[in-house]
């Protein structure tokens, strides 16, 4: 028996040694045989090899000195009439993009490693501002439809929800008869509705920052106006941790004087608290959040347009905590975008792509140059950082649709160095 099962052994050890002895080597890619050239096949990495026709993941790209995993451009058109505003988190570890393509609305869909799933234009908007995913999995996207056909057609917001592939729900307009009025960002409140700022009855010299509340079907429960001055405009909104709602921008007159603006409201939009304050020169708010102790910290431009400014503000009744004006030898626009960083500070983006973090004081930790993006700044769950969307605000002047992803770990190796 055991002469048996030794004989057995052997003849199995002896074909499996011919099986092998048939196998040819793999290459690179893992082929038997193959001739595959393993390489970095991105042409903006800095070790780009044309003869590669396997890559390999040893891409290092680079942008100003700084490691990057990768930044993708989006052509939609082929005209240079494209824009991105916003980008935002995706459940599904992509990201969203909103913008614009020849004039009209435009949305665009990215997985987690940059590659573009769909994009779909709206020819009922002009521009959509922001977008978000909604808590039904779709989307929700605001901006403004303006008309350029008819004669006496004004700027009206334009509100759209759409399914997970960017198919329309349903879509709104709202407005004042005569005047300007749009959106610039958006919010789904913790009871599934959804809240938009902007600007309202704008007629070139007056206008007001508005607060208006929609049902899941776009349905119009409240709207509400606030100013502090002749000219007021709303650019950034959240619904804060004890259920209201924050918004920014500026007061002061339609074409100068701008004073930082911040007004807290109720759930129902009424007015809890605002304040308007001098700063350096003309002050502007574009981007707000929370900090770890319920107030809140918003970020935009002072020193009249040359100079990031950020300011926080207390919860109760909204006083001055802190505001710093970074002026600085290089004119810098204004901070586009603040978001929480889970150290405890804050990640900045500024319209001249400089990526900056700062401590809960507004110290400054690192900045450094970027391209191509400066209008949102994302962390994701695994600490990277997620730039997107390249414009001007004021200007209304878009750039190449892009977006970049990288280690920030490499920023601070750099900077050691």
């Amino acid at each position: 028996m055991k002469l048996e099962k030794y004989f057995i052994l052997l003849l199995i050890a002896f074909f499996w040694s011919c099986a092998l002895d048939d196998q040819e080597a793999q290459d690179c890619a893992g082929i038997e045989g193959g001739e595959t050239i393993c390489g970095c096949m991105d042409s903006t990495a800095s070790n780009y090899d044309s003869l590669a026709t396997f890559d390999d993941g040893s891409c290092e790209i680079l942008i100003n000195g700084i490691p990057v995993k990768w930044i993708k451009t989006y052509e939609i058109s082929d005209n240079s009439d494209n824009e991105s505003w916003s980008v935002s988190k995706v459940s599904d570890g992509g990201f969203v993009i909103s913008g614009a393509s020849n004039y009209n609305g435009l949305i665009l869909k990215i997985d987690s490693t940059g590659e573009k799933e769909w994009h779909k234009v709206y020819e009922n908007s002009t521009s959509l501002y922001k977008v978000i995913e909604t808590s039904d999995g779709g989307f929700i996207a605001t901006g403004y439809y303006e008309c350029d056909t008819l004669p006496g057609c004004y700027p009206d917001i334009y509100l759209l929800k759409t399914d997970f592939f960017g198919n329309i729900e349903w879509e709104r307009w709202d407005g004042t008869t005569e005047n300007n009025d749009w959106s610039r960002d958006v919010i789904e409140t913790q009871n599934g509705n959804y809240v938009i700022t902007g600007t309202w009855n704008d007629d070139g010299w007056n206008s007001k920052a508005m607060l208006r509340k929609y049902n899941s079907n776009g349905g119009l429960l409240w709207g509400e106006t606030f100013s502090s001055s002749t000219a007021n405009e709303g650019n950034s909104l959240m619904e804060t941790s004890d259920g209201n709602y924050v918004l920014v921008g500026y007061s002061g007159e339609q074409h100068g004087a701008y004073k930082h603006f911040m007004v807290k409201a109720t759930s129902d939009g009424g007015q809890l608290w605002k304040k308007k304050t001098q700063s350096v020169g003309d002050a502007l708010l574009y981007s707000v959040c929370e900090n770890q102790d319920g107030g809140y910290v918003a970020a935009g431009f002072c020193n009249s347009w040359r100079s990031n400014f950020l300011v926080e503000r207390n919860i109760s009744g909204g006083s001055l905590s802190w505001e710093n004006c970074h002026i600085d030898t290089i004119s810098h626009y204004g901070f586009y975008d603040i978001t929480p960083s889970v150290d405890g500070g804050y990640l900045l983006v500024d319209d001249m792509s400089y990526l900056t973090k700062i401590d809960i004081s507004g110290a400054i930790i690192f900045s450094v140059k970027l391209s191509q993006v400066n209008q949102s700044v994302l962390e994701m769950d695994n600490g990277d950082i997620v730039v997107g969307g390249f414009g001007f605000r004021e200007g209304n002047v878009g750039g190449p649709i892009s977006l970049l992803r990288l280690d920030p770990s490499g920023i601070q190796h750099e900077i050691e160095n």
